[in-house]
């Protein structure tokens, strides 16, 4: 089903296959390295928290920004953490309305953090930051990509398995709504 709207699923290219493999797979594979990062980040994030300053007053402008952004990355990452099992889950058991609300939640992880890295990277050339080396934009530009396309599959197969389920819908309706349904099976 087409819709008329830019910000569509419809508008994420399409994959027919995981390199050599299923698109299950990939869906799947995508699903257990995201599980495995998301607990790493989430270690991470309790980690910084404990060299955080316990004690701090509301003129402390950096740790009170600190903390901010250690607790909504924190969020980020236990979201990510929750539907990325649900995703594995729909994807075993081909159910793809558990697997939409990742493909919504990734597609907005992948859209800010494309426009974190442009407005990043213009801060570093237009401030002229000499801390900032070339492998630095090399790696986030590669992880990027890697989230890139675990999107791109995993919609690919959430796609495929509507087109599926509406196939077998159309066929149960013909076959129902057909004179001699008794005969047809």
């Amino acid at each position: 089903m087409k819709t008329n709207l830019h910000w569509s699923l419809d508008n994420i290219p399409r994959q027919s296959s995981f390199a050599c493999l299923s698109l299950k797979f990939g869906s799947v594979l995508s699903a257990l390295i995201l599980i495995l990062y998301s607990i790493f980040a989430l270690a991470q994030c309790l980690a910084a928290l404990n060299v955080l300053p316990p004690h701090w007053t509301p003129d402390d402008v950096d740790v009170m920004v600190s903390y901010t952004v250690v607790v909504v990355v924190t969020i980020a990452h236990t979201v990510t953490l929750f539907l990325s099992t649900i995703m594995l889950v729909g994807v075993l058991k081909e159910k793809g309305h558990l697997i939409k609300p990742w493909v919504i939640w990734t597609s907005l992880q992948v859209l800010i953090a494309v426009m974190v890295f442009v407005f990043w990277s213009t801060l570093s050339v237009i401030n002229h930051y000499g801390t900032n080396t070339l492998l630095i934009y090399v790696v986030e530009f590669l992880g990027l990509t890697v989230r890139f396309y675990m999107l791109m599959i995993v919609s690919s197969f959430y796609k495929q398995l509507l087109e599926r389920t509406q196939e077998e819908r159309e066929r149960l309706r013909d076959l129902v709504n057909s004179e001699n349904w008794y005969n047809s099976a």
